[in-house]
């Protein structure tokens, strides 16, 4: 027998398991906060933004999971050499109190 067969996840505790699924990767929660603190942001811009050092592949790696998400909007701009630009969605937006007030959790209780 599989372990999940055995213990199915309890109805309550989905919510958070899809949570952490999408915010799984701590490039993730810091991507989002740069982009809503600094607007609009090119991919060199946001390697050179995002706090921690990331790398260009851990960076492309967390935008296409957001973007998947819906909760970053990728524009390609027709150009030679191609333009694209990074920026949070409304439904980022409705997220950032709830962002906000668990730094301030995390800031009160280190």
């Amino acid at each position: 027998m599989k372990k999940n067969e055995k213990n199915p996840p309890r109805p309550t505790l989905s919510p958070a398991c899809a949570l952490i699924g999408r915010f799984g990767s701590r490039w993730a929660l810091l991507v989002l906060l740069t982009l809503h603190e600094g607007g609009v942001l090119r991919f060199g811009e946001l390697v050179r933004a995002v706090p921690g050092g990331i790398s260009e592949r851990m960076l492309s790696a967390a935008l296409r999971d957001l973007e998947r998400a819906g909760l970053v909007a990728r524009r390609v701009y027709p150009e030679v050499p191609p333009r694209v630009e990074y920026a949070t969605t409304p439904k980022t937006e409705s997220l950032m109190p709830i962002l906000r007030q668990l730094l301030d959790w995390a800031r009160e209780n280190a």
